[in-house]
């Protein structure tokens, strides 16, 4: 047995080196070569805020009407070569402060930004269906009034909601077409688009928005009213406000992903909310990793006071409970090693939210990349047919602020980091395992809360500990702890089976290392782990289980006197039954022999290994006895009793 004295980490990094050879397998690992995309694919119209209102020179068709009716598209991303017919759909919203790139002052703003793409492809790859979509846009950027920016940039995220569940319906009419299963859809978001995925699986009733105070005017009145919006699922409201489309489609997805973005209000969580996932820059300046306040980029203005980014809002989520189908499972790999780094927990304990400590201390989208000499050079963005006139030079400027390092390797090695360290845990919520799947599994013996008492240099007695084995083969690892919040002392790594038995002895010597004294009863935790390397998943059993360790030295010196103090025989006077116990700081007794008055022999056990030992007395006539006993250690003691 294995004497290793390890911590929860340096167990985690053993793990790591067992899994270089992972095997690739589907939606866990990329296992296409290619990607095939079909571009422009409509999928819904609706009204949206007209920027060209009122600016002149333009027909009226144009700048006559503060909306217009806006066509949203999405390209879809598939793994080439793929015969599967019914594959989970993944819809990514992209970043872009609901206005142009280039317009917002800002090189992103659109689906065909690099980093989504890049996301995208990387998902398809595993063989996710990835659907990278548009969404309406608008509003004034450069008003002062806060209250002005709170409301044009709420109205805009409750329109990205209500375009995400329009896709959503969308891709349910045509599961077929696409080769989609309806029941597996999850919502992402980057950046701007992170926050309308975490609206979407967080709002579902009309209070969330109408009667949160946040979201009020200075007269109580809401900001979003949905009589005439229509509601968060895009249904009902008036034009031209609201064009709903197939309201009799569900449009309830399943899960949720950011990377960037925040929560408009965590009083949003419900235990109906959907199961989250996030990645998110510590050093964000315009979406807080904790919980903090929203600003414009462009005026300072505060716009969503005390929004919560994945800091606050994944710690939330594992304990309403929302991420157990995800939690069951804990993920072996470099990304979940570091994410639990930064958020100083074990690696077998949820760690669903990356903070990403990068080495500018505010960045907030490391993933991002764009071609400089490009953007610097561009003086117009199309919109509506017209070209929109813009400083290039300032967005990109801007842009670099907050991403200096920005590259085209750097940005696809962190999307590659977002993508690896969602992909197993979408999998794990859809239950996309298959035969590599853990099943759960409960400890055995030594049972819960049962007692055992160990004994110096014994060679003979082994301590079987047993568990339930699990589904398929696994790896095994046992573990050792004082109860309570302690550190492990001890685990067994890479058991083959779901046993283990255990010379007493040895197990005195470990317990003595961590610390317990003799002679006193101290509670042992002890769990397993169960293993599935091929696609770097573990699983705990369903309890630990606490065992009160007795450690019991051995003799030393103890003459015959001392030993006779220590033997115990009771009842006494006896009827039926006898128990020969021998206490304090003895050796276990190896042989108990039983003498009538008269000397002759009427009981006798040999090879005994025990502190107890239970006697029947039947067949034997009243009168007096004597119990006599043989140590491991070769004392020798003698009681008598009395048989009524």
């Amino acid at each position: 047995m294995k004497k290793n004295l390890l911590s929860i980490f340096v167990l985690a990094a053993l793990l790591l080196v067992g899994l270089t050879s992972k095997a690739q397998e589907r939606y866990f690992e990329p296992v296409f070569s290619g990607v095939n995309k079909i571009s422009q694919v409509w999928y819904d119209s609706n009204y949206s805020v007209n920027l060209l209102f009122g600016v002149p020179g333009l027909p009226p068709s144009l700048n006559g009407s503060p909306v217009y009716m806006a066509s949203q598209f999405v390209d879809i991303y598939e793994p080439a070569g793929d015969n599967q017919t019914s594959r989970p759909l993944i819809i990514l919203a992209h970043t872009g402060s609901y206005l142009p790139s280039f317009v917002n002052q800002q090189t992103t703003g659109n689906k065909e930004d690099s980093s989504i793409i890049e996301v995208a492809r990387n998902l398809a790859k595993r063989g996710y269906v990835v659907a990278v979509a548009s969404y309406r846009s608008g509003w004034n950027p450069a008003t002062t009034i806060q209250a002005v920016a709170r409301e044009q940039l709420l109205k805009a995220t409750y329109r990205g909601l209500q375009d995400m569940r329009a896709c959503v319906r969308f891709f349910k009419n045509n599961a077929t077409t696409y080769k989609i299963d309806p029941n597996k859809i999850v919502i992402g978001g980057q950046g701007t688009g992170g926050y309308i995925a975490l609206a979407y699986g967080t709002v579902s009733k009309r209070e969330d928005i109408e009667s949160n105070i946040k979201f009020l005017r200075g007269d109580a009145s809401p900001m979003v009213n949905m009589d005439t919006m229509g509601d968060w699922r895009g249904v009902g409201g008036i034009p031209p406000y609201n064009l709903p489309h197939a309201e009799t489609v569900s449009s309830e997805a399943h899960m949720i992903i950011n990377y960037g973005g925040a929560m408009g209000d965590t009083a949003w969580m419900k235990s109906t909310s959907l199961p989250v996932v996030s990645c998110h820059g510590k050093g964000d300046q315009f979406a807080p990793y904790f919980t903090g306040n929203v600003l414009v980029p462009t005026t300072g203005a505060i716009v969503i006071p005390n929004a919560s980014g994945a800091g606050h809002v994944i710690p939330k989520a594992d304990a309403l409970g929302l991420n157990n189908a995800i939690n069951k499972y804990f993920y072996i790999d470099a990304y979940t090693e570091r994410a639990a780094e930064v958020n100083k927990r074990s690696i077998m304990m949820p760690n669903n939210n990356f903070g990403f400590e990068t080495s500018f201390p505010f960045e907030g989208s490391p993933w991002e990349w764009w071609d400089s000499p490009s953007a610097r050079a561009k003086t117009s963005q199309i919109y509506r047919g017209i070209p929109l006139p813009v400083n290039g030079r300032n967005a990109d400027s801007l842009s670099l602020i907050t991403n200096p390092f920005m590259s085209s390797t750097r940005g696809k090695l962190y999307c590659d980091t977002v993508v690896s360290f969602f992909a197993p845990r979408i999998a794990a919520r859809f239950g996309l395992e298959g035969a590599n799947a853990i099943g759960a599994f409960s400890l055995l013996t030594p049972a819960n809360n049962s007692s055992v008492n160990i004994n110096e240099g014994d060679s003979t007695t082994l301590i079987n500990i047993t568990w339930e084995a699990t589904s398929g083969v696994v790896s095994y690892y046992l573990g050792l702890k004082l109860a309570g919040n302690t550190p492990p002392f001890y685990e067994e790594a890479d058991l083959p089976s779901n046993q283990l038995a255990v010379p007493a002895g040895d197990l005195y010597d470990l317990f003595k290392e961590a610390g317990i004294a003799d002679n006193t009863p101290t509670a042992v935790e002890w769990a397993v782990a169960a293993i599935r390397p091929t696609i770097g998943i573990g699983r705990m059993n369903n309890a630990p289980f606490t065992v009160n360790v007795t450690l019991k030295p051995k003799s030393v010196g103890l003459n015959e006197a001392e030993l006779n103090k220590m033997l115990i025989v009771y009842p006494n006077p006896a009827t039926n039954d006898i128990k020969v116990s021998l206490n304090g700081n003895a050796a276990p007794i190896a042989e108990l022999v039983i003498l009538d008055i008269m000397g002759r022999e009427v009981y006798r056990a040999s090879n005994l290994n025990t502190f107890s030992q239970q006697v029947n007395l039947n067949g034997l006539t009243a009168g007096m006895y004597f119990a006599n006993i043989k140590t491991t250690a070769g004392g020798a003691a003698t009681q008598r009793f009395l048989i009524q």
